[in-house]
């Protein structure tokens, strides 16, 4: 453990490729996750922060589970991922083994890298062609053209450098959704968007070969530097590492570490985005400069002090995300009191009348919506909301659970529509 233990998570990133935390860009992260570490060893405790998934040391296999699953299922995990990552719903723990988890939660970020990939376009690059015709364009290749045109019949064996889209870097893409349709009993390349995805890779790869994986996989062993195409890079590591799982030397390595990694802040608060974006509230991403507010205006007219609201309807509600559950101390004197501050400077810059702590707890109505009172000055109502997270025997009974509690959540959020036939 010591090995990737009080180390800084940049610093792991750098120091081992095969550690896979999401988000990729550091922008994405909240509270400033890549300053701190996966785990702390302090003399015989180890102690986590808000990464959760799946790490591997050598044959030392590690599963860090979020904090409100309170036992080894993690249904409310693996829920989360399924709804911000776009697929099927399923009980991996049924299918998978402890060893396999791995590989499962490397297929989340498969997607996920693919779907940001085919947002910069799909990926071109110089590639040698082999023809054999009368329309001779590029250089004579004389001794296949013996081979193949002997005796002479007018064709012209010939090599040509052209721009293509079916490449060394979409045969590995290509060969990876091979190898994942070949063991996904899940159904979890089933997702509609992921299927377009897909069927746009199998289009331009007609010369994909089964025959060729390891081959394929070998020729894409070198870091990808393109000035343009740069979310390429990460979806080849991930492509490299799902191929290689099939080599048992590679998987035994005592050397290695690897995993999958999610922030749990920001996994919590884009699920949060999967509810509420049906409720009308705007989601700025943090740190990507998308949405961004100002704390005010100098005597110049340029914009200072950026803020980032988690969650806002301007004018009406501000909801600020927090993944750790407040229930226990949600008054006033007893929540931090940095967390009450960032939400009431949200709440005088937009302007909003209410503003919510928004925090998952576990499955208790009494520790739900709560009003904390009412703020001097400028006014407005300040509080908390928790949301349930439910504890269930199957997988099916935990998503009839948590849908009733995003239904709650909607309700609570949705625009107040008068009757016009009520006087």
């Amino acid at each position: 453990l010591e090995k990737i233990a009080n180390q800084k998570l940049k610093d792991l990133k750098n120091k081992y490729p095969n550690l896979f935390i999401y988000p990729q860009d550091e922008k994405d992260f909240k509270d400033d996750i890549e300053s701190q570490t996966i785990f702390t060893i302090d003399g015989n405790k180890v102690n986590t922060g808000n990464l959760m998934g799946f790490i591997g040391i050598g044959d030392l296999l590690i599963t860090i589970r979020s904090r409100f699953d309170t036992d080894d299922k993690q249904y409310f995990l693996q829920y989360m991922l399924s709804r911000v990552f776009a697929m099927n719903l399923v009980d991996y723990q049924s299918s998978f083994g402890k060893d396999d988890i791995w590989r499962f939660l490397l297929y989340f970020v498969f997607v996920a890298l693919l779907k940001k990939a085919l947002q910069q376009g799909l990926y071109k690059e110089y590639v040698w062609n082999q023809y054999n015709d009368t329309n001779v364009k590029g250089r004579i290749n004389i001794s296949r053209h013996i081979k193949q045109n002997i005796p002479f019949q007018g064709n012209i064996a010939y090599d040509v450098r052209e721009y293509s889209y079916d490449n060394k870097i979409t045969q590995l893409i290509r060969h990876t959704i091979e190898f994942i349709q070949e063991r996904d009993g899940l159904g979890i390349l089933r997702d509609t968007e992921v299927l377009q995805n897909i069927h746009l890779i199998k289009q331009i790869t007609s010369n994909y070969k089964k025959s060729e994986r390891q081959q394929v996989r070998y020729k894409n062993l070198r870091p990808l530097n393109h000035p343009f195409f740069t979310e390429y890079e990460p979806l080849r590591r991930v492509c490299i590492e799902i191929l290689g799982y099939e080599s048992i030397a590679y998987r035994e390595s005592k050397k290695r570490v690897y995993g999958v990694l999610f922030d749990g802040a920001w996994l919590w608060e884009e699920y949060l985005n999967t509810i509420l974006k049906d409720a009308g509230f705007k989601h700025p991403r943090n740190k990507a400069g998308t949405g961004k507010k100002y704390l005010f205006t100098d005597e110049k007219g340029n914009n200072k002090g950026v803020i980032y609201p988690d969650f806002y309807k301007e004018k009406e509600t501000v909801l600020d995300a927090k993944y750790k559950d407040l229930s226990p101390s949600i008054s006033d004197t007893e929540t931090k009191r940095s967390d009450w501050y960032q939400l009431i400077t949200y709440m005088h810059v937009l302007p909003a009348k209410k503003g919510y702590l928004i925090f998952p707890t576990q499955d208790n109505d009494k520790k739900g919506e709560k009003t904390i009172g009412y703020l001097n000055g400028y006014g407005g109502q300040i509080g908390t909301y928790g949301f349930p997270v439910p504890q269930a025997r199957t997988y099916n009974e935990f998503i009839s659970r948590i849908e009733a509690s995003e239904r709650k959540l909607k309700t609570k959020f949705l625009p107040q529509v008068k009757n016009p036939a009520t006087p």
